[in-house]
């Protein structure tokens, strides 16, 4: 039997070229790659004086697909609609400004009363891929921005010796309200009355407790709360003094961690004197020696707050003699007379017994 296999080599052929040409044109109508991108949005908020909202946005593109190097956005919206957008919008098409890990900010202006933000962006890469899903933010917010608060406020600050203070504020469209403080662990409480527009300052927390709770009486859920954290500078400023005859020198030095000092230098007997110190200075103030001399130095920032130092006193040196100082009976001046009318007495005897001795005649005795 003869087999004739031309007609099945041609039939392959034929069909090895028809899936070959409908591949090609699979390829010729399918999308760019659409490898996914590996693209983030961040915002934040905060509320400004002239009563909106101030809302930060921030798009990053860390990848591309394959085959792609920039991209544009295509399309670009935020909510609300009467909101602004400055920094992050549209290109026309067939232009790509933006290339991958390109940090793109956006500054969104909202209204006061608004609850939120969003942001959505969809892109375009160069290689014509369109990606078809949109990249969003949200942020959320308390629709008050500008209007006057109606509740309690409270602010805290870290002490280097481990206490804290607290100050506590009404606003004047609030009630009248009792702030409860309580430590933790517990140990410390204080209740304040605050009514509406009262402040209270400085309501100091002394050392031993790592947390505070500020709540209105009454109420389960706090109004905020604290932990102690170490403040930046703890370094405590040496402080001595010395005496001479004539002063008393105080010598302040401040260490590299201490803080800015505002210094008042108090004597009991003359003029008051200031000074500020920086980190890493020190300074000498002197004052004029009395009798009973003593200064006390006073700073806001000496810890614990309303903290002196000294007194320190001027004590006389003991090679001063008794005049050292303003009060210890007059300076010796001039000669010391009284030694030398003495000494001229004296002299002055002697003298005399000279001249009568001389004046003297030799007596001879004869037999």
């Amino acid at each position: 039997m003869i087999i004739n296999r031309s007609w099945r080599r041609r039939s392959l052929t034929a069909l090895g070229a028809a899936l070959v040409g409908l591949a090609g044109a699979l390829i010729l109508v399918s999308p760019a790659s659409a490898d996914p991108a590996d693209i983030s949005v961040n915002h934040e908020a905060s509320c400004t004086a002239d009563g909106t909202y101030q809302v930060r946005w921030t798009v990053l593109v860390g990848s591309a697909p394959a085959g792609a190097e920039r991209f544009r956005f295509v399309s670009v919206e935020q909510e609300p609609a009467d909101s602004t957008l400055d920094g992050i919008a549209a290109s026309p098409e067939g232009d790509f400004p933006h290339a991958v890990g390109e940090v793109l900010t956006g500054i969104q202006k909202v209204p006061g009363t608004a609850t939120g933000a969003q942001l959505i962006v969809w892109l375009q890469w160069d290689n014509g891929y369109t990606d078809p899903s949109g990249y969003s933010g949200y942020q959320y917010l308390d629709g008050r921005c500008g209007q006057e608060p109606t509740e309690p406020t409270a602010a805290f600050e870290s002490r280097c010796d481990g206490s804290m203070l607290v100050d506590l504020a009404n606003p004047p469209g609030g009630r009248t309200v009792d702030m409860a403080i309580s430590s933790i662990p517990a140990g410390f409480s204080r209740t304040v009355t605050l009514r509406p527009g009262r402040t209270v300052e400085d309501i100091l927390v002394p050392a031993g407790y790592y947390g505070l709770i500020v709540a209105p009486v009454g109420t389960p859920e706090p109004l905020t709360s604290y932990a102690w954290a170490r403040p930046g500078r703890c370094g405590t400023a040496d402080i001595r003094s010395r005496s001479t005859c004539d002063e008393l020198v105080i010598v302040v030095a401040n260490p590299a961690d201490g803080p800015t000092l505002d210094v008042t230098f108090d004597p009991n007997h003359g003029r008051g004197q200031q000074r500020t110190l920086e980190p890493e200075t020190k300074v000498e103030v002197s004052f004029r020696a009395v009798a009973g001399l003593a200064v006390v130095l006073r700073s806001d920032q000496f810890d614990p707050p309303g903290a002196h130092n000294g007194p320190y006193a001027w004590k006389q040196p003991a090679d001063c003699g008794s005049g050292g100082g303003e009060g210890g009976g007059l300076p010796v001046t001039g000669m010391p007379i009284g030694g030398l009318l003495a000494g001229a007495g004296l002299l002055l005897t002697a003298g005399a017994t000279l001249v009568v001795l001389a004046r003297r005649r030799r007596v001879r005795f004869t037999g």
